[in-house]
């Protein structure tokens, strides 16, 4: 296909940067004539010459492949648009290489490479690189270059930039918060809003920035533009301790140079040398030799992090290692280093694949993005990790640089996934992620623009990378997404999916989109960094969301109640809410989930991880018809504190209805053995609940502070929030409620009166139901070595489901099949047997009265996933 051209983005013709006659160190090509390989300044082992591709490189016949190379770093390089053929390098460089235009022996065509050595290595021959490289850098760097310019707005204030901008580089303190080291705030510094500004400025000088066309090749704005750049560069940190150790006795906080630099590791080692690389490359040859080096400076020592050990770095990876890449590969644009974009490319690939290990961070095998260790992130980690790599391939594409198979697998598998987690506010048209998706970044409300805010992807360009890989996974991600829709189901799909890996279900209806997270020994409860979601600690506890018009929990979580985590079952304030206690890992492995894409059983059996004074065992069961019924059983507590089960917390969105048609019109309310509730289009049956269990509403104004739960500077937030818990009389008995989603309440009461749900069993053993009205049997086996429950149709003859392990199992009458998954994630393989009693056989039963089978199980990163065993 054709690629999209943006026509005012101007590419960086190779004229321009004196091509010819370009002369930078030998070391930049080091892994193409021997055993090291340079990155940004430091040396790593590369490959021998003869795993170098042909295409990169023609060696001279004369070529030694045993000669080495210093591995010395390199102090200075000089900006290309400054060199002459006679300049060479500092003396601290080992050597210097010079293009040229002269022909060499064999190829009339090919661009020499001559070498001049300033150590005791010795010279190599000749060498040639292939044009066409070059030709292919050319390309990219055009590519890149309209990525850059794309996203970027705010055209319109770049005139008041200009006026009130210092003649020392520095924009008033009123405007740009400059506070450095470690009284900068960690998160979302803001003094990034310098280089912010200087990437807009630059865009509109260089061309392509809607709004900004009177800006083009304008010599006031680039007065501008060097001026703020090279205050920046003044203040630039020079100890690299700084990068990732600020505040500890490596980087003190005393700063005595009020160098800028920020105690958050990402602000040094990705926020800013990413806005700093894109401007230079936009910038390109009108850089002084001094802005040209300290671009290569801060982008390189990103780079060179992947030569530290890991235990040193242990932050690069998953979305970070793609950032730190991506950053690299603009340093190596800019200075046209085709080893560096060789070795980032190498990198990228590595880590667009799927991770199989538990708590892996990544693509996981399901579909969902891990990230900091078992945390589900596909909302805000995932969602950097996809733009990163949709940049990077659309970049690539039809050069030698481009992802194997392998890769473009991989990524399919992510938006295959992603596409569940996400839903439409049908009152804006934006999408968004799921809250659980979202992790601490829920502390954010929408016009703060972070994760919270929209998907924040650029569906053209997915919808373009999936036709130039010819994946129609990635070209239906884009368009299905790019349609309208009057509720939240962005893209009209309808189904039911477990991702074993990060214990989260999703059930999506024609006109709504319900998400179950819960959290196991595999995974995290949530996390607080940067002390943003403090209140986190009931995030992953069952948290049960039901999105209609999709503005139901937008701009909420400030005023929220963090101990009425809608779904949750919780002895109510037990726990203390704070930073250090988020991230715990679960103490409880039976949890998961087994699905047949069209309805599914989510379980979790569930132990406070820090208190350890509250235990339950909870099952949904997501029905067809659009019906969901939950179980709560065997529940103990020893806090002393009530114990909830949290049915739903949102905005407050018109009436209320209470026992089959009473409308309740006060601010609070108490009811035992409570009937039925409708709200906002959902209603409640509560035919299981315990004579003693009541039934609590709340509704009315809450006002909470953003900054007590995060880092956003927006003011106090008041939202009409409703509310509805279940309060557990007696904490013996078992109790069960079903949920009908997306309906006004007059069919409510008549789905309600249809429903032919039977509750088979709910106890410490064994959860299960039978829908008569779809012939369906849902069981899930708790203990270790399984147990019998008998289903008693009405229409045919008893049968007995029995297991020798925990299990979670899906029987539809009317197919010749079960589906089975073991949520525990332990077992290789499972005994499971159908014994049908007297009576007539179900459909596509076939012959006999028995049916035995050992199934055997996925293990590694597909373990807990569903199975469909036939008859």
């Amino acid at each position: 296909m054709a690629l999209k051209k943006v026509s005012l983005v101007q590419p960086i013709p190779f004229t321009m940067r004196s091509l010819l006659t370009l002369t930078y160190t030998l070391l930049l090509h080091a892994p193409f004539f021997g055993p090291s390989i340079v990155l940004g300044g430091s040396s790593i082992a590369g490959p021998p010459l003869s795993e170098v591709p042909t295409s990169l490189l023609t060696a001279s016949p004369s070529l030694n492949l045993s000669s080495g190379i210093s591995s010395q770093p390199v102090s200075t390089v000089a900006s290309p648009s400054h060199l002459s053929t006679s300049h060479v390098a500092p003396s601290s460089s080992p050597s210097h290489t010079t293009y040229t235009s002269s022909p060499t022996s064999g190829n009339s065509n090919a661009t020499s490479i001559h070498s001049t050595s300033t150590s005791t290595t010795t010279a190599l021959p000749t060498q040639s690189v292939d044009p066409a490289a070059l030709a292919e850098i050319e390309l990219m760097q055009t590519r890149r270059l309209s990525n850059i310019i794309g996203p970027l707005t705010r055209a319109s204030d770049i005139q008041s930039w200009m006026d009130s901008l210092g003649a020392d580089g520095k924009w008033p303190d009123s405007e740009v918060d400059y506070t450095t080291g470690c009284p900068a705030r960690r998160a979302n510094w803001p003094a990034q809003e310098h280089w912010q500004r200087i990437l807009v400025m630059a865009a509109a000088w260089h061309g392509g920035l809607k709004g900004g066309e009177q800006y083009v090749k304008d010599s006031t704005i680039h007065g501008k533009i060097t001026l703020a750049m090279d205050y920046w560069f003044g203040r630039d940190l020079t100890n690299l301790a700084c990068l990732n150790e600020g505040g500890t006795p490596t980087c003190p906080c005393d700063n005595p140079g009020n160098l800028l630099w920020n105690t958050n590791w990402f602000s040094n080692v990705i926020l800013i040398p990413e806005l700093v690389g894109q401007t230079c490359l936009l910038l390109n040859d009108t850089l002084t030799t001094s802005q040209f080096n300290h671009c290569l400076n801060m982008t390189g020592r990103s780079y060179d992090l992947f030569l530290r050990p890991f235990n040193e770095v242990n932050f690069l990876t998953g979305a970070n290692i793609l950032d730190v890449a991506k950053i690299g590969i603009d340093g190596a644009l800019l200075n046209i280093n085709i080893t560096q974009i060789t070795d980032a490319y190498r990198r990228i690939h590595a880590e667009v694949v799927i991770h199989q290990e538990i708590k892996a961070d990544g693509i996981r095998p399901d579909g969902s993005f891990g990230q900091h260790g078992g945390l589900l992130y596909n909302g805000n980690y995932g969602k950097d990790f996809t733009n990163d790599v949709v940049d990077l391939e659309i970049e690539a594409a039809q050069t030698r640089f481009a992802a194997n198979t392998g890769s473009q697998s991989a990524l399919a598998t992510l938006f295959d996934g992603d596409r569940w987690m996400i839903f439409r506010n049908s009152l804006t048209g934006v999408l968004h992620w799921d809250f659980s998706a979202l992790g601490r970044f829920i502390s954010f409300p929408v016009i703060d623009a972070q994760a919270t805010g929209s998907i924040k992807l650029n569906l053209t360009e997915i919808g373009e990378l999936g036709e130039l890989w010819n994946s129609p996974i990635i070209t239906n991600f884009a368009r299905d997404l790019s349609e309208g829709g009057k509720n939240a189901n962005a893209g009209k799909l309808i189904g039911n999916r477990m991702f074993p890996d990060n214990d989260y279900m999703v059930h999506r209806g024609k006109n709504y989109v319900s998400t179950v997270k819960m959290f196991s020994t595999r995974t995290v409860t949530t996390e607080c960094v940067n002390l943003q979601n403090p209140l986190g600690f009931h995030l992953s506890d069952g948290a049960h969301y039901t999105y209609l018009k999709g503005n139901e929990y937008e701009d909420i979580s400030a005023a929220w109640d963090w101990n009425l985590i809608p779904g949750i079952t919780t002895d109510y304030g037990a726990t203390n809410l704070s930073c250090s206690q988020t991230g715990a890992t679960g103490t409880e492995s039976f949890v998961g989930g087994v699905s047949n894409g069209d309805i599914g059983i989510s379980v979790m059996r569930y132990t406070n991880p820090l208190t350890k004074a509250l235990h339950w065992q909870k099952v949904w069961f997501f029905l067809e018809d659009d019906v969901q019924h939950t179980m709560v059983s065997n529940i103990t507590s020893t806090s002393g504190k009530p114990v909830l089960s949290v049915l739903d917390q949102r905005r407050h969105d018109g009436s209320i209805f209470i026992d089959d048609g009473k409308e309740f019109r006060a601010t609070s309310h108490s009811i035992l053995n409570s009937a039925s509730l409708w709200h906002g289009g959902v209603g409640y049956a509560f035919s299981g609940l315990p004579d003693n269990d009541t039934l609590h509403v709340d509704i009315g104004e809450k006002t909470g502070n953003w900054s007590s739960i995060g880092t956003s500077t927006q003011p106090p937030a008041t939202v009409d929030l409703f509310a509805a818990w279940i309060e557990h009389g007696s904490l013996s008995e078992g109790m069960s409620y079903t949920m009908f989603p997306g309906v006004k309440f007059h069919e409510f009461l008549a789905k309600q009166g249809r429903l032919n749900l039977q509750s088979v069993s709910n106890d410490g053993n064994i959860s299960a139901v039978y829908d008569e009205n779809h012939k369906t049997a849902m069981v899930v086996f708790w203990q270790k070595n399984g147990g019998s429950v008998t289903i008693k149709p009405s229409r045919f003859a008893p049968i007995t489901i029995s297991s020798n392990g925990n299990t979670a199992i899906i029987y539809r009458f009317d197919d010749a099949a079960i589906f089975v998954s073991d949520p525990s994630q332990t077992l290789a393989a499972v005994e499971i047997s159908l014994s049908l009693g007297p009576g007539r056989k179900p459909p596509q039963w076939g012959l006999g009265r028995d049916k035995n089978f050992v199934i055997e199980l996925p293990t590694s990163g597909l373990a807990g996933s569903s199975v469909r065993q036939e008859f």
